[in-house]
């Protein structure tokens, strides 16, 4: 969410609270994000509060992005678009800068506030737009915006779309929920 709003709900563990359990996990967390002992993120340090479930996801979705046949910037297309449909200051900010090293444009990054009805969009990046769009709204995804999916991806990939656009709400939901703060430097749902 852009904008100053109240502090966590669950607040972030810090390092002196950290299990042994959650100990190793940040320890690879750490490793694999390049990070301080100081730089533990929010996001982070809430969810391991819950180290089984956390560790479960963080091995799951590791797995999933390694799988991915997706482009990265038909990824990032996808998650901008659902970070901004779901008010998710965090998901939005991170990403803003993950699509443009991707190769999406700073008009790109302004289209996907508009959303599908932006000008400028080719069929296949307006179509994963739309995608993103219909099923926030609607759980579903209509026909014609499946046929020019399908015009531009494999089944693997469909599927791929489908399962981010939902694992990204389901990021929106704890983050957005339980107000973890944004990392230093990410300006949320201002960030261009």
């Amino acid at each position: 969410m852009s904008g100053e709003r109240p502090g966590p709900r669950i607040a972030p563990l810090a390092d002196e609270e950290l299990t042994e359990e959650a100990m190793e996990l940040a320890a690879r967390l750490r490793a694999r994000f390049g990070l301080e002992t100081s730089d533990l993120p929010d996001s982070v340090a809430t969810m391991m509060r819950h180290p089984d479930i956390y560790r479960a996801q963080v091995e799951y979705n590791t797995r999933r992005f390694e799988a991915l046949e997706l482009a990265p910037r038909d990824l990032e297309i996808l998650i901008l678009r659902t970070g901004r449909l779901v008010k998710s200051g965090y998901i939005w900010g991170e990403h803003v800068n993950f699509a443009k090293n991707a190769g999406v444009t700073d008009d790109e990054i302004a289209w996907l506030v508009e959303g599908s009805k932006a000008p400028g969009w080719n069929e296949r990046d307006r179509a994963v737009v739309r995608l993103a769009e219909e099923l926030h709204e609607t759980s579903e995804v209509s026909d014609e915006t499946w046929a020019t999916i399908a015009a531009h991806f494999s089944d693997k990939q469909i599927i791929e779309l489908l399962m981010m656009a939902g694992f990204y709400h389901e990021v929106a939901y704890l983050y957005n929920a339980m107000r973890v703060r944004l990392i230093p430097g990410n300006k949320g749902l201002d960030a261009r």
